[in-house]
């Protein structure tokens, strides 16, 4: 793992230019918004680009004729700054009994879904692991019918987080 200061945007727009062909065959318009205070993240660029796809592709697939926001912020906490990203969609949402299942490998919500939208349930996971390797984490809230939030969030440069995001002192 190589951990390097990411230019968000970039990114973003590398995403964005993926997904595009879904999000349109869905009906679904993408907004990106990346403020400049908020744009430099610490991270491993593969594993933060993949992390990303698969929650922007996954607010694509499973939103149709919505809206799907990708927004970027800085955040300050007792224990580091971070970057954190939150892709936000009006899709199909999941209930709250189920989203404890979302993270799990090979794990989908119900076998419908499966059905209908294909995966194999992996992009969660390894998304998921992969912000933990670089110090972070992805959480979701999600209500049926509204939609779901996803938010990944890694170490910003500077942060007082180490890798394995504990707080490291400085003199």
């Amino acid at each position: 793992m190589k951990l390097q200061n990411v230019d968000m945007a970039a990114v973003l727009k590398d995403v964005y230019r993926t997904v595009a062909p879904l999000a349109a065959m869905q009906g679904n318009i993408v907004s990106l918004d990346c403020p400049e205070e908020a744009r430099l993240a610490h991270a491993d660029l593969p594993k933060l680009r993949q992390s990303l796809l698969n929650l922007v592709g996954n607010a694509c697939k499973f939103t149709q004729n919505g809206q799907v926001l990708v927004a970027v912020r800085r955040l300050r906490s007792a224990n580091g700054d971070w970057t954190e990203v939150r892709v936000s969609d009006t899709g199909i949402g999941i209930r709250s009994e189920d989203l404890g299942k979302l993270f799990q490998p090979f794990s989908q919500v119900d076998d419908s879904t499966t059905r209908k939208y294909n995966g194999t349930g992996l992009g969660l996971a390894i998304s998921k692991s992969f912000c933990r390797m670089m110090g972070g984490d992805i959480t979701v809230e999600s209500a049926p019918g509204i939609g779901s939030c996803f938010s990944l969030r890694v170490p910003a440069p500077g942060s007082a987080c180490d890798p394995a995001g504990i707080l490291v002192l400085k003199p």
